[in-house]
């Protein structure tokens, strides 16, 4: 055997590939820049009251190694309105079912009086009980929407504490040559697969300046900032995909092999993930008490978040507006669904009747007008996947469009019915 070969180290030179135990992250906990991503931020709106309190009791004894990308400022400032007004809408929504189902109770009550003679003092006294009932259900939803769900203008303790804990924590805006450099490589590395970020490849089609390299800024702005600082990196993040993370069978082992590698030869140091559940778990090694209903509450919005798909009526909706305009997106969608979640090229050029050398370049953004319009109205989810996504053959051309699993199961139950 070579010298060479005896020299090789297993872990050394494959960076990322060795399991860390729970002790090295309790560690690095202790001394690396700690960034958070916009999923957390946006996530103290979906928190409960214990919950918000806890988390922003553990960033808080960070001190200065808490940092914020100045990607993630601009993401959470972008999101901030659609999570309140979809928080504000699902308010509505309760109460205008409760209402309708008030409205409903009382017809019956009255049909019952005609057909059996009851006593109409009993009648009315029936529909006292129902209107009290739905008045307190009512009373209740109202007393737990938070006022800025209603009105975004009033006084928002969220923005109240960040304001005091990200004062010296928020990173500079890159100059302009520097932003556009930036997003033209997280452009090409979306494209070329190459990780953070490209499951936003969809993103290319939307109205976002740094389409799909919003994670990508993210990545380079917190690399930067750590070999600055000369340290080890923990970045904690409500996303989920596996362009941030290395799974297997749905487990989460750490971040890729390729962050890590990448974050090591250009910081010489060390890349930890973690979600928010484990990030509030390990409170006691900052000194910050948490409460395990915190924990729980976090895993109920990872889980909510996380599982977000289209609803039947999102879909519905959806089709109906792309007909409605006149747009063939709508039949290419129906296509994907018939063919069990994909639209080939050519098919989307039959369906259309495009003549054979135009570019699909722009074709999902009907689509993307329209489903920012319906999270905007709270019908739809906000991290849902996009509609139409496209797959890119190795010279960037689209070579199919995928719809997702639960709007198959939407159109394919309508073709059948």
């Amino acid at each position: 055997m070579s010298d060479t070969a005896v020299n090789v180290d297993m872990y050394r030179d494959y960076p990322g590939y060795r399991i860390i135990d729970r002790s090295e992250i309790d560690q690095a906990l202790t001394k690396a820049l700690v960034v958070v991503d916009t999923n957390l931020l946006l996530n103290l709106y979906r928190y409960a009251e214990g919950t918000c309190d806890d988390l922003l009791g553990v960033l808080g004894s960070l001190g200065d190694r808490l940092w914020i990308p100045p990607q993630v400022m601009r993401e959470f400032w972008r999101g901030r309105l659609s999570v309140l007004t979809g928080r504000g809408s699902a308010t509505d929504a309760v109460i205008a079912t409760l209402e309708k189902q008030q409205r409903a109770g009382a017809d019956a009550i009255n049909q019952w009086v005609k057909s059996i003679a009851v006593d109409p003092d009993e009648a009315v006294r029936l529909r006292k009980v129902l209107a009290s009932a739905h008045d307190e259900v009512a009373k209740t939803v109202l007393m737990h929407a938070p006022p800025q769900a209603v009105n975004p203008s009033v006084t928002d303790p969220v923005l109240q504490r960040l304001e005091t804990l990200l004062v010296g924590k928020v990173g500079p805006i890159p100059d302009a040559g520097a932003w556009q450099k930036a997003i033209a490589e997280g452009k090409a590395r979306s494209k070329n697969k190459i990780p953070p970020g490209f499951r936003d490849i969809a993103k290319e089609e939307s109205d976002l300046e740094e389409g799909p390299a919003g994670d990508y800024l993210v990545w380079s702005q917190s690399m930067a900032e750590a070999k600055r600082r000369g340290l080890d990196l923990i970045l904690v993040t409500g996303d989920e995909k596996d362009d941030w993370w290395w799974k297997h069978r749905n487990q989460f082992l750490g971040p890729r092999p390729e962050l890590v590698r990448e974050f090591d030869q250009l910081c010489g140091h060390r890349f930890f993930m973690l979600r928010p559940v484990q990030f509030l778990n390990r409170g006691s090694v900052l000194k910050a008490p948490v409460r395990h209903s915190s924990v729980v509450d976090a895993a109920r919005v990872s889980q909510e978040t996380a599982q977000e798909v289209w609803p039947e009526a999102a879909v519905t909706a959806l089709i109906e507006q792309l007909d409605d305009e006149g747009y063939p997106q709508a039949d290419v969608i129906r296509q994907a669904a018939a063919n069990g979640g994909s639209v080939s090229r050519e098919e989307i050029f039959e369906i259309c009747n495009f003549d054979s050398d135009r570019m699909l370049r722009g074709f999902t953004r009907p689509c993307s007008r329209i489903t920012s319009y319906l999270k905007n109205s709270g019908v739809l989810p906000r991290e849902v996947q996009p509609c139409l996504r496209p797959e890119f053959d190795k010279e960037g051309i689209a070579k199919a469009f995928l719809i997702p699993p639960e709007m198959v199961d939407v159109l394919a139950g309508e073709e059948g019915a």
